[in-house]
């Protein structure tokens, strides 16, 4: 998974974009080694050149559903360009298999012998790129099943899992009042998906003010939101992430509301004062609920793929990566819609 969105993901992206070949050739080497995943239709969540196909030391031998999930745009892209089938045969029969369940939105885990599904149902961490995949594949290459799929679960989160408190709207994980910053995608989500524009933008709104309701200005990793509407901090850092900047981005583009523009600069400002290093880089912080927090000495990789690009496009004219020939993979590498037409 995570060498899918990042290096194959990267090396496909760099191709359409430049089309020189060296790319190609290394995605193509990446994507040799990533078919060793599949010993059955659901791959192993980790593999090594020696043949090693296992799982992640917590997951119990399963594969977590994102890690499965999450290789459609990539696949169907590399064997699209190579005009070798069989990654997007893989992706097809993942596909089937994410159509014969009917139990409402995934679950965490999925056995790859017998394919049985297990553990909360979710659009947090663990699972949110499956469905973010799905519209994502539709609107790349007009995959008819995976627009359906993608109907269906969207549908049921908006039903089931998409609530009101106050004036936030958010979907709960795993039923509770729980909003993972993870989980902040949905709204870009759902206003990608179009049919539920009002809500994402609902949604959208309820992340950046995740942000704007501490006193750093930066957003808590998870939080609770009380009937009343007040956010309340449950994991009090901020780990550099990506997911609301993303949907402010969607919001952006849908609306060219101010406001949004507004969201992103108050959490730039706030990224630039707490987080930015003097000798080079950004790091995580802790204790984002005081005015000053405390850096943790670590910058993850998604800051310069997602959050730094997010936060950047959403000053750029529609013109810069316009979502009519672009689609961003979930480390926001952008792919050319039009390389399928």
């Amino acid at each position: 998974f995570e060498n899918n969105i990042r290096v194959l993901g990267g090396l496909l992206s760099v191709y359409t974009l430049t089309e020189e070949q060296i790319f190609l050739d290394k995605a193509r080497e990446v994507g040799e080694v990533l078919l060793g995943a599949f010993r059955h239709r659901i791959p192993c969540g980790i593999i090594d050149t020696n043949g090693y196909c296992g799982s992640q030391s917590w997951a119990g031998g399963r594969s977590v559903n994102a890690e499965v999930g999450t290789l459609s745009l990539e696949f169907e892209t590399l064997s699209h360009l190579t005009g070798d089938s069989r990654w997007s045969e893989k992706i097809k029969g993942i596909n089937e298999y994410w159509r014969e369940q009917n139990h409402g939105l995934l679950q965490m885990y999925i056995d790859p012998k017998t394919e049985k599904m297990s553990g909360p149902q979710t659009i947090g961490g663990g699972i949110d790129s499956t469905y973010e995949y799905l519209i994502k594949l539709k609107i790349m290459n007009g995959d008819e099943l995976a627009g359906e799929l993608y109907e269906r679960f969207e549908r049921e989160i908006v039903e089931n899992m998409l609530v009101t408190h106050g004036t936030h709207t958010f979907a709960k994980a795993s039923g509770s009042n729980r909003l993972e910053h993870l989980g902040c995608f949905g709204g870009g989500m759902l206003i990608l998906g179009k049919r539920y524009i009002k809500e994402g933008l609902a949604f959208a709104e309820t992340c950046a003010e995740m942000y704007t309701s501490t006193a750093s200005g930066l957003a808590c990793d998870s939080v609770t939101i009380e009937p009343n509407g007040t956010i309340k901090c449950e994991n009090d850092i901020y780990l550099l992430r990506p997911e609301a900047v993303e949907s402010i981005f969607y919001a952006w583009r849908q609306t060219h509301d101010q406001k949004w523009r507004d969201y992103a600069r108050k959490i730039w400002k706030a990224l630039q004062k707490h987080c930015e290093v003097l000798t080079g880089g950004f790091t995580d912080v802790k204790y984002v609920t005081r005015p000053t927090p405390e850096k943790m000495d670590k910058q993850e990789s998604w800051f310069l793929a997602e959050t730094l690009k997010y936060l950047w496009l959403t000053f750029q004219s529609d013109d810069v990566v316009p979502l009519e020939h672009y689609v961003f993979n979930t480390e926001a590498h952008p792919f050319q819609i039009s390389k399928f037409i």
